[in-house]
């Protein structure tokens, strides 16, 4: 693959993200005004529209175009089913339940590779992007005629304020940067650690076969994070933990550690609370105000993980490898000062919040 087709694939992968920004605060008012299943299959056929429209591509003109109606169809897809499952579940189990929400896309990635790759060389590599819109029809079938929403409260004359409050407004500022320091940090250390790896002699392969593993460990501790998260009486104390943990397995990957075992090790910790940082809005906002919420939550994620790893990109060139790691551990153990910072004002917010209740 010459430079410039690396650079158009990477430019096509970044697109997916690029809407997020934009749509995710239009696409949660949407789910208000017209349904969040309807705005999900919505969605769905965005998607899939997109990846029809990718495989019958003959220009990389039309090629931007179907990744970018793909994007704002995940876009939408992502803020609402995260809205749903808040919707759905109360308290510790909405933690079991986000965490298998989370592992469904490192899931469904390692299920597209099964399916769209061997397609792709079998058939010709439209098929293989055809494919995805399949995967995302199949949703559309599934949300159609599987979800129901949850059972409205007794009806009364009392209006019901979905703007939110200013307290509200406060504490969901503070909820959203969790998630977004959280994967920004992820999202840095396995795009840079390969590089670092084949700096310090370690082959191409060996290195991506490496951040394969810790990948894989992190699928197994969110959704262990689950269910250690449903059933500790300190949730934010394992919170504080694993992420002290985790970013103490960054720094000694880049002061030079054998790299093996902190990955290993980083991984089977470094997914536990990432159920509970996606549930803060939750805790926080009415069901009325859930979609706005969640749409202003998405809004702050997709920017500043289009901002952060371009800034970690910019410390790497300018210190080194070892640095963008350090910058990436240092974004992660911010969450726990701002954990705290919630907690202190969330009852407040709640207080405010219950008042406007009717």
């Amino acid at each position: 693959m010459t430079s410039r087709s690396t650079r158009r694939l990477g430019w096509l992968i970044g697109l997916y993200l690029l809407p997020g920004a934009a749509v995710a605060l239009p696409g949660g008012l949407l789910g208000k005004r017209f349904g969040d299943s309807r705005v999900v299959i919505a969605g769905l056929v965005l998607m899939a529209a997109g990846g029809l429209g990718l495989a019958a591509a003959r220009s990389f003109a039309e090629a931007n175009a179907a990744r970018l109606v793909s994007g704002i169809g995940a876009v939408m897809l992502n803020v609402l089913v995260t809205k749903m499952v808040a919707d759905a579940f109360d308290a510790k189990e909405r933690l079991l339940a986000m965490s298998i929400l989370i592992n469904s896309w490192p899931i469904g990635i390692g299920l597209a590779l099964l399916v769209a790759a061997p397609l792709g060389a079998h058939a010709g590599w439209p098929w293989g992007f055809a494919s995805s819109a399949l995967f995302a029809l199949i949703g559309c079938v599934l949300v159609a005629t599987m979800h129901r929403p949850p059972t409205a409260a007794a009806a009364n004359d009392k209006p019901v304020r979905a703007a939110l409050a200013r307290r509200e407004w406060q504490g969901l500022l503070l909820a959203s940067l969790p998630w977004l320091l959280y994967n920004a940090a992820f999202q840095i250390a396995l795009s840079f650690l390969p590089s670092l790896l084949v700096e310090r002699g370690i082959g191409i392969a060996s290195a991506g076969s490496l951040v394969a593993i810790t990948t894989a460990m992190f699928v197994v501790s969110v959704q262990a994070g689950g269910v250690v998260l449903r059933r500790a009486r300190r949730p934010d104390g394992v919170c504080h933990l694993a992420i002290a943990g985790w970013c103490a397995t960054i720094v000694f990957l880049a002061a030079g550690g054998a790299p093996l075992p902190w990955l290993v090790a980083g991984g089977l910790i470094g997914g536990l609370p990432a159920a509970a940082f996606v549930t803060l809005p939750a805790e926080l906002l009415r069901p009325e105000a859930r979609n706005l919420g969640m749409g202003v939550f998405y809004t702050v994620y997709y920017a500043g993980c289009a901002l952060l790893p371009t800034l970690a990109g910019f410390v790497y060139d300018r210190v080194g490898g070892g640095a963008a790691l350090v910058f990436a551990a240092a974004l992660a153990f911010a969450c726990v000062p701002i954990l705290l910072a919630f907690r202190r004002t969330t009852s407040h917010a709640l207080a405010a919040a219950r008042s406007l209740a009717p």
